[in-house]
């Protein structure tokens, strides 16, 4: 019975670690894709709204990220 808590913790631990990679990884994404758009504001002429440059945030989430951003 040991050896099987042993086995489920690991396949647990594993999941977490892989879930917690996965959840860095896009939130890092999301963070430079914000940082490109200020920047492309920023070298944009003042006073003239930056032509495409911005694109909509929403159309490229997916559902379940446009599920829990609305929460």
């Amino acid at each position: 019975m040991d050896v099987w808590n042993l086995f489920l913790y690991v396949v647990a631990s594993l999941l977490a670690l892989k879930s917690l990679a996965s959840l860095m990884s896009h939130h890092k994404k999301v963070v430079v894709q914000q940082l490109a758009i200020e920047y492309t504001q920023e070298l944009a002429p003042k006073g003239k709204k930056s032509q495409g440059q911005t694109p909509d945030q929403h159309s490229e989430l997916s559902p379940a990220d446009q599920n829990a951003s609305a929460a």
